[in-house]
């Protein structure tokens, strides 16, 4: 079956389902498909070269795999400064308005005062931060590029930790959405969403985030800070997809209506979700964007090709989730752009893409 035309519906019936990893998120994330995460892998692109810019080298031509990993585990000038805003919008076809938690880091002002941040995940779980300061001043030489993350199935704004707080600290503004309806927390009370809602709810997540931004947040500095022309998204697993939608590969409205029952099927047939699916869900503020182990669902055929924007494609040779066979191949096949990348961790697999298990107290892990 060509991947374009895979039923949406089978991702309920399959192991490997978002549905499942929503309701056993935990369990999964620090369990078996973890991968080793200690290999740099592979790079590939588009035309047969290696994918490897570093100037750093060993003396038989080839890189120092100890000093890449020190020059990318290396903080920036900046301290980064993390704070939690929300956000609020109406959806297409909805009647209430949507309610986002939007976890934010950014480059701090120096010498504010401010101690280091304990962040909360899924409302329950404390983890320190060493990396981060809580609610200090930005920094005064912006503007800064934005960042927006986008988490996978049952997961968290909050995971895009590792990745924020080393862009916040090079002069970058990151924005992270918890999806509401489609989180830890959700999963854990037994709220999580539609599948089909959720799918077109993400993308419109993103760009309410973007046109937050764009508005100031309500006044706060950060927004006031961030350099819109210049915005990177990137995202895991249903973040994958949502940042290949985003960056501009359009939806099937007929495979969402094949894969519909019951009152998804209503909400597919309201008329402003029918002009969403027309119009498309790109955001043309983006301009590059790094979908990791990504989920290839309800794409429109060759529509990977068509995307305006740059992508580097991440994915782990070790997955069972979201398998390289059905996922990371066919869209590196498809994808078209002369700076698309694809980085390939020959021991990575699907949860090697976030930390948040190398950082919680074992005694915590051992309960799942």
């Amino acid at each position: 079956m060509p991947r374009s035309a895979r039923p949406l519906r089978s991702l309920f019936t399959s192991p490997v389902s978002l549905l499942a990893l929503a309701l056993a998120f935990a369990p999964i994330a620090c369990g078996d498909d973890g991968g080793g995460g200690d290999e740099l892998g592979d790079g590939s692109d588009t035309d047969g070269t290696d994918g490897s810019d570093s100037g750093t080298e060993t003396d038989t031509g080839g890189p120092d795999r100890d000093a890449l990993i020190a020059e990318l585990s290396a903080p920036g000038p900046y301290a980064a400064g993390y704070r939690e805003l929300d956000l609020s919008y109406l959806p297409p076809g909805e009647m209430e308005e949507r309610v986002l938690p939007v976890r934010v880091w950014y480059p701090a002002a120096a010498d504010s005062g401010a101690g280091p941040v304990t962040y909360t995940l899924a409302g329950i779980v404390q983890l320190p931060s060493p990396a981060a300061l809580d609610n200090p001043p930005v920094a005064a030489d912006g503007p800064f590029p934005v960042v927006v993350y986008t988490h996978g199935s049952g997961g968290d704004g909050l995971l895009a930790y590792p990745y924020a707080e080393r862009f916040a600290s090079h002069g970058w503004v990151v924005f992270s959405p918890s999806h509401t309806g489609n989180t830890a927390s959700d999963a854990f009370s037994g709220q999580t969403d539609s599948f089909l809602k959720i799918a077109v709810r993400r993308p419109l997540d993103v760009r309410a985030v973007l046109d937050e931004a764009d508005k100031g947040f309500a006044g706060d500095e950060v927004a006031a800070a961030t350099d819109m022309s210049r915005v990177f998204l990137f995202g895991h697993s249903f973040g994958g997809y949502t940042t290949f939608v985003v960056g501009g590969a359009a939806l099937d409205y007929q495979q969402f209506l094949d894969g519909c029952v019951l009152d998804e099927c209503d909400y597919l047939a309201e008329p402003e979700v029918i002009d969403a699916f027309a119009e498309g869900f790109a955001d043309p503020r983006i301009d590059a964007i790094a979908p990791q182990a990504p989920v290839l669902i309800g794409f429109a055929e060759g529509t990977l090709a068509q995307m305006p924007v740059p992508a580097m494609l991440q994915s782990g040779a070790k997955d069972i989730t979201t398998p390289d066979s059905t996922e990371a191949i066919p869209a590196w096949e498809e994808l078209a752009n002369p700076e698309d990348r694809w980085i390939h961790l020959l021991d990575g697999a699907h949860y090697s893409f976030i930390t948040v298990c190398d950082d919680l107290d074992p005694e915590l892990l051992n309960l799942f």
